[in-house]
């Protein structure tokens, strides 16, 4: 229950009465600790389109100084294997924004992540990957969230990876011919 709460509140982007992404980058909302709980509160979307982690497409490289970088939602491949990142903050706020800074990279909603400081997680765990990446948006005043992820991460058995220092070199892969569905966030 305290999961839905807290991802209620998170995935309100466009709703009437919702809180919009800018409105929430304004309020400051920071960087959370991530695998436990995460599907629970930035879960699965209808629009979401399956896919299996796969190298072969063009490969994308983005140096991220801190977090968060700006992907709102990560989508785990079939199997729980990969992660893509499906939602991303349009815009840098100011320069020097972290969490413009996967846009001010180039990151597109479709990729893969491929590596993360040299590290190999095409097909790695999901979890594993959130946690190496580090890079959930929470506001950091709500105790309904920081509850919700301290009783996932007691429930999970403790992360699943330590989160990989900055600056943190990830590449992301394209998936040939993979076509998904993704929402345009303004």
């Amino acid at each position: 229950v305290a999961c839905g709460v807290a991802a209620s509140g998170l995935l309100q982007l466009s709703f009437v009465g919702g809180s919009t992404a800018g409105q929430q980058l304004r309020r400051g909302l920071a960087p959370a600790r991530v695998s436990a709980g995460y599907l629970e509160r930035q879960g699965p979307k209808d629009a979401d389109v399956a896919f299996t982690p796969a190298a072969g497409g063009p490969e994308h490289q983005v140096v991220y100084k801190k977090r968060p970088f700006g992907i709102i939602r990560y989508q785990p491949g079939a199997g729980l294997k990969g992660a893509m990142a499906i939602e991303i903050i349009p815009k840098s706020r100011y320069p020097g924004d972290p969490q413009g800074q996967a846009f001010s990279g180039g990151v597109k909603a479709g990729y893969v992540v491929k590596s993360i400081n040299g590290q190999d997680v095409l097909a790695a765990e999901f979890g594993k990957i959130m946690d190496l990446l580090d890079d959930e948006i929470a506001d950091p005043g709500s105790t309904i969230f920081s509850t919700s992820c301290a009783l996932a991460l007691e429930k999970q058995g403790g992360r699943l990876a330590e989160p990989a220092p900055t600056p943190l070199t990830v590449v992301y892969t394209e998936i040939p011919g993979y076509q998904g569905k993704f929402a345009t966030l303004t």
